[in-house]
C-alpha cells in the first residue's frame, strides 16, 4: 500500500502556488483529554489546555459545509448554537414538512389563540423540588437548559411584540377532583369517585393491592437498596452529577453499578425475591431496564410546579423559523435520508473525505439525490438511522445504532363544544389526575391553558383522552391495530363512559390521534436503554465517527424531556467546534449555556 509523505506535498502545492490551509487538530471528547461523557462532560470544555488557532484558520474552519440532520429541537438548538458562533455554511435536512420533531402540537380548531389544541408529543416542564429533607425549594437544573434557549429566542425575535414570543404558564399537573374509574365503581351520583373521594375513605371506592409476604419482604429490600432524598436532591442540582454516581454505585449505598443491574436481574437474583414479587415490584414493567428511568422520572413527576407553553409546544421549534429565514436554502423540508456514504468524491487535494446523503424525492424514484458537506451531525432517532445504508462504524457504534431500545405511545385528542369537565358538580380545572382501567386508556388530561378566573373559555376545547407508553401498558400493541376512525371510537365510548352519556353529543367529532411507532419519521416515542446500554453507548456518542456526530434525546440521560435534547444539541454544537480547533468558540458556548444552571 502506498503511503503519501504529507509534508513533501504540501511543500509541493505551496511551491505552485497553492494555498494550503492547515485544519486545527481535532479535539475529542474522551476521558483521556479531561471528559467525562457520563457525567458533567461540559467541565471538560472549561479545563482545556489548548490554544485558539490562528484567525485564518478559524474562518475557515467557520466555513466547513455542514448538514444538521432532523428539525427537532436537538438540531435546531445545535443550529442555534453554530450560527451564533459564526459558522456560516450550515444546512438542516429535515424529513418532514415541519419544525420540532416529537414536539408537535395539533390545532383541531383554528390555531394557538383560539385554544382548542392537543400536545402529541412532549406537553409539560417540571420547575421545581422541594426536597422532604430541608423543605427547601430547588430549581431542576436540566429544565433550566429549556427556560434558557425559550429566553433566548425570545430576545433574538423581539421580545413580547413578536408573533414568535414564547410565553410560559403554569401546566396544572394534579387535581383532588380527577376522577378514578376502577373495576367500575361510581358514587351515588352516578360518577366515578374522585382523587380527594378515594383518599377520604379508603377501601370504599377502591380495592388496595394485598401483596403477600414475600413480595412485602423484597419490596422492602428494595426500598433499602435505592438512592433516597439525597439522591433525588443531587438529579435536581445536576442530572449529570448524578448520572455519574449512578453509574459508578447506585445501587445498595455505592456497592453495585446502577446500569449494570436491570430491574429484573437485581430484584430476582440479587435481592432474591420470587418471580411473582419480582413481577409485582418491576416499576417500569420494563425489566430489561435499570432504575435509572424510574429515578429521574420520580424527580420529574414529583416536582412541585410545573410549567409549559402558551398556544401550544410547537411554538418552541416554530420561534427558530425567523432565525432560520435569515439566509437561503437554511433548511431543506421532505428530505428523508436513507444512505450516507464517507468518501473522496467531490473533494479537492488535500480537503480529505466527504460525506454524501443521499435521498429520494419519492420513494419510487430508481436514482437517488445526493447532498455533499463536509460533516453531518445527525439527530434523527435511532430507529431510524438504523435503516439507513452507512459507512463502516466501530462496533459500539454500530451496535448503539442497532440495538438502543425505544418506547413506543399512543395518545388521542377528542374536541367538546365546552369544557363541560369544569362545570361537573367537582369541577376539574386543568390535570391528568383522570385514571382508569379500562384498556388502553390509563390517564385522561385536560387542559391547563385558558383557564382561570376572568377567562373566556366559552368555545370549543380538547382533552388528551387516552395516553399509554408501551412499556407498561401492553395493550398499546393492540390500539396501533386500530385504524384512526377504531381508536378514536373506542376512545370516545370510554370517555363516555367515564364522564356520563350526556357528554357524547358535545363531541365535535374532531380528533388528534399519534401512535408515534407509526410515525414513519421517528418510529418511536423515546429512548428506554435496556441495562448497560448508557454506560457502555453514551461514550461513543461523543466520539467523531466518519465526519458525523450523533446527537437526540437518546444521546443523552433523561429520555422523553425536552431537556435531554437540548443537552445533546448543545453537546452536539460544542463537539463540532472542538473537531475543528475551536476552543474559544466551545468554552464560550459552555460559559453561556450549562454553567449558569448546573449546580455542583
Amino acid at each position: 500500500m502506498r503511503t503519501r509523505n504529507t509534508s513533501a506535498w504540501l511543500l509541493l502545492l505551496a511551491a505552485a502556488g497553492t494555498t494550503v490551509a492547515m485544519s486545527p487538530a481535532p479535539i475529542a471528547m474522551t476521558k483521556a483529554n479531561g471528559f467525562d461523557p457520563l457525567g458533567q462532560w461540559f467541565d471538560g470544555v472549561r479545563l482545556l489546555k489548548q490554544k485558539q488557532p490562528p484567525a485564518a484558520d478559524v474562518a475557515a474552519a467557520k466555513k466547513k459545509d455542514i448538514a444538521i440532520v432532523g428539525a427537532g429541537v436537538s438540531g435546531l438548538t445545535t443550529y442555534l448554537l453554530l450560527h451564533q458562533a459564526g459558522f456560516t455554511n450550515v444546512q438542516v435536512l429535515e424529513a418532514s414538512n415541519r419544525l420540532g420533531g416529537r414536539v408537535h402540537t395539533q390545532y383541531l380548531t383554528g390555531g394557538p389563540w383560539d385554544y382548542s389544541y392537543q400536545e402529541l408529543g412532549a406537553m409539560r416542564l417540571p420547575v421545581d423540588y422541594i426536597d422532604p429533607d430541608s423543605k427547601k425549594k430547588y430549581n431542576i437544573s436540566d429544565t433550566q437548559l429549556v427556560f434558557e434557549l425559550i429566553n433566548e429566542l425570545n430576545r433574538l425575535n423581539g421580545g413580547e411584540r413578536s408573533p414568535h414570543h414564547i410565553k410560559l404558564i403554569e401546566w396544572i399537573e394534579k387535581s383532588d377532583n380527577g376522577l378514578q374509574y376502577f373495576n367500575g365503581i361510581r358514587t351515588p351520583s352516578g360518577l366515578p369517585p374522585t382523587v380527594k373521594q378515594v383518599a377520604k375513605e379508603p377501601g370504599k371506592y377502591d380495592s388496595p393491592e394485598i401483596h403477600d409476604a414475600d413480595t412485602k419482604a423484597t419490596d422492602k429490600k428494595l426500598q433499602d437498596s435505592l438512592p433516597g432524598n439525597t439522591f433525588l436532591l443531587q438529579m435536581a442540582k445536576s442530572m449529570y452529577k448524578a448520572h455519574r454516581q449512578w453509574i459508578d454505585g447506585g445501587l445498595l449505598d455505592g456497592a453495585e453499578p446502577g446500569d449494570r443491574w436491570s430491574e429484573f436481574s437485581f430484584l430476582l437474583q440479587y435481592l432474591k425475591g420470587s418471580l411473582n414479587s419480582t413481577d409485582v415490584l418491576d416499576l417500569q414493567q420494563d425489566p430489561q431496564g435499570s432504575f435509572w428511568e424510574s429515578m429521574y422520572d420520580g424527580l420529574y413527576e414529583d416536582s412541585d410546579s410545573w410549567a409549559t407553553i402558551d398556544g401550544g409546544m410547537s411554538r418552541l421549534p416554530m420561534a427558530f423559523g425567523p432565525l432560520l429565514e435569515e439566509s437561503n436554502n437554511t433548511i431543506r423540508f421532505n428530505t428523508r435520508i436513507e444512505r450516507i456514504t464517507h468518501s473522496d468524491e467531490g473533494t479537492k487535494p488535500g480537503q480529505g473525505k466527504k460525506l454524501s446523503l443521499l435521498y429520494k424525492n419519492n420513494f419510487r424514484d430508481a436514482a437517488f439525490q445526493k447532498s455533499i458537506h463536509d460533516y453531518a451531525i445527525v439527530s434523527a432517532p435511532f430507529t431510524v438511522v438504523r435503516q439507513w445504508r452507512l459507512p463502516s462504524l466501530p462496533a459500539t457504534m454500530r451496535n448503539a445504532i442497532n440495538n438502543l431500545v425505544y418506547d413506543g405511545n399512543c395518545k388521542v385528542g377528542l374536541e367538546y363544544s365546552h369544557r363541560f369537565w369544569e362545570t361537573m358538580q367537582n369541577p376539574i380545572v386543568g390535570s391528568c389526575s383522570t385514571k382508569t382501567d379500562i384498556p388502553g386508556i390509563f390517564m385522561v388530561c385536560y387542559p391547563s391553558y385558558n383557564v382561570g378566573p376572568g377567562v373566556n373559555n366559552s368555545g370549543p376545547a380538547t382533552i388528551m383522552a387516552s395516553y399509554i407508553d408501551s412499556s407498561f401498558a401492553h395493550e398499546v400493541a393492540r390500539m396501533r391495530t386500530m385504524s384512526d376512525e377504531e381508536h378514536v371510537q373506542y376512545v370516545l365510548d370510554a370517555m363516555s363512559e367515564i364522564h356520563g352519556e350526556e357528554t357524547r353529543k358535545l363531541y365535535t367529532g374532531k380528533w388528534a390521534r399519534k401512535c408515534w411507532d407509526l410515525d414513519p419519521y421517528t418510529a418511536g416515542a423515546f429512548a428506554n436503554p435496556s441495562a448497560g446500554q448508557h454506560e457502555l453507548y453514551i461514550p461513543v456518542y461523543m466520539q467523531v465517527h466518519k465526519n458525523m456526530i450523533f446527537i437526540g434525546e437518546h444521546t443523552s440521560y433523561t429520555h422523553g424531556w425536552i431537556s435531554a435534547a437540548v443537552d445533546s444539541g448543545i453537546r452536539g454544537a460544542v463537539q463540532m467546534m472542538l473537531e475543528l480547533g475551536l476552543v474559544d468558540e466551545a468554552k464560550a458556548a459552555v460559559e453561556k449555556w450549562m454553567a449558569p444552571w448546573v449546580k455542583t
